[in-house]
């Protein structure tokens, strides 16, 4: 049974980039628009190591260090999702495009992308036997929401009331979509311990991730102001043993209060009781029951996904007809298309004995990317009753740690092959 964690930040995250960064000479810090999974799960594994190595202590009993990292690096932790009103929020899909019709008096529109099979004749430089994704018709994408609720993902996974799905330039609360946290930036400087004074030169900025979410604005202002209500994150933590007992006994009357991302900016950790926020859908569960053999379905990532090739991932043989099983399933897909963006850096700095350093960037897809199959054998219902928000990274490269990390969650929904975009 998994637990269900309720993250509050106090202050604004720090969410660095891959890019280099240390103190002095006006350097500046990069920020993410959103934490990854192993910021997450590199925090609250630390929380329970340490709690774990005090109870020792305070035991007079030995501590076993390397068996105590091995069994924290088993703990499945899935997350972070934004969490607002006790609503989970998802990565807006790439299989779209929101633009503004010229034709239409600049009326905000939505744009279905699909992939295309090219037309007798033609072709593209794709690898043999994937499909090109296609726009509609020529339109500059227009500014658009970050994240989506679960109820506006679900209408888009099943197809369903499409103009409705039209995101707002602006977005609230109520509207179902949620921009990227805005970026708080700080300047700092090095305070010489003898003097009390800066120390010359060492001057450099941060940038944080403003866990808020404007409600209203108050008007009659000269500076107007927004009520603000902080953005949760959310996480599914699937531990056992003495591991799951520890953090059961988080709750709202007894929360913990534990750094997570740079500079050890604090965040109120607790569980969330009956929380149904991480399950699938029950329209999506009905119209997935329906699915033959020969229709479609769609991969969307909740994460960034991390492939051993590249975008691909590596349980689609593309020797065999771009056909493949995601793990933890017996359902065979083959792949018709993809909507990518480019790849994100991933890097950090190792702490655990014998790996101290710097550990090696790897290549990340972009959460909301998509992929599209036809169900070649196996019943699609499998794929929500087993991959719904579960990871589908590659897992042979480092003993499935990535999917443990969180990295790869799945959304599934329904695509028709012989249809393109609209």
């Amino acid at each position: 049974m998994s637990i269900v964690l309720k993250l509050t930040p106090r202050d604004p995250l720090i969410a660095r980039d891959g890019r280099p960064f240390g103190m002095g000479q006006g350097l500046r810090m990069k920020s993410l628009d959103w934490p990854y999974p192993s910021v997450l799960a590199g925090s609250l594994r630390s929380y329970l190591f340490k709690r774990e190595k005090a109870k020792a202590i305070e035991d007079h009993q030995n501590f076993n260090y390397r068996d105590t990292v091995e069994s924290l690096k088993q703990i499945n932790i899935a997350g972070p999702l934004p969490y607002f009103n006790g609503q989970l929020y998802l990565p807006a899909p790439k299989d779209l495009l929101v633009y503004e019709d010229e034709d239409n008096g600049n009326k905000r529109r939505l744009m279905v992308l699909r992939p295309e099979e090219p037309p007798e004749g033609g072709g593209c430089d794709l690898p043999d036997g994937l499909w090109p994704v296609s726009v509609t018709k020529e339109a500059k994408p227009a500014k658009s929401p970050a994240f989506w609720s679960m109820a506006k993902m679900t209408y888009w996974l099943l197809g369903q009331d499409l103009e409705k799905l039209v995101p707002p330039e602006n977005p609230t609360p109520t509207s179902g979509f949620l921009d990227a946290p805005g970026k708080d930036e700080r300047m700092h400087v090095s305070i010489d311990a003898d003097t009390y004074t800066a120390k010359d030169g060492m001057l450099f900025k941060t940038v944080g991730l403003d866990m808020t979410v404007n409600t209203q604005e108050r008007r009659g202002s000269l500076n107007p102001h927004f009520a603000a209500e902080p953005l949760a994150l959310s996480a599914r933590v699937e531990a056992s043993g003495d591991w799951r007992n520890k953090l059961e006994q988080l709750s709202t009357s007894r929360p913990l209060l534990h750094p997570l991302g740079g500079e050890r900016r604090l965040v109120r950790w607790e569980t969330v009781r009956n929380d149904k926020a991480w399950q699938c859908p029950t329209d999506l569960t009905k119209a997935f029951q329906a699915l033959t053999t020969g229709q479609g379905v769609r991969l969307v990532l909740a994460t960034p996904g991390i492939f051993q090739q590249g975008w691909l991932p590596d349980w689609i043989d593309c020797t065999n007809g771009w056909k493949g099983i995601p793990p933890g399933s017996t359902v065979e897909l083959q792949l018709i298309g993809a909507c990518v963006e480019r790849w994100k850096p991933i890097s950090g700095w190792g702490l655990e004995n014998g790996k101290v350093g710097p550990k090696a960037i790897r290549r990340l897809v972009p959460a909301g990317s998509v992929y599209f199959f036809k169900v070649t054998q196996g019943s699609a219902a499998e794929l929500l009753d087993k991959l719904w928000l579960r990871s589908v990274a590659d897992g042979d490269e480092d003993d499935g740690q990535s999917r443990r990390d969180g990295f790869g969650l799945a959304l599934w929904g329904l695509w028709n092959p012989q249809q393109g975009g609209n």
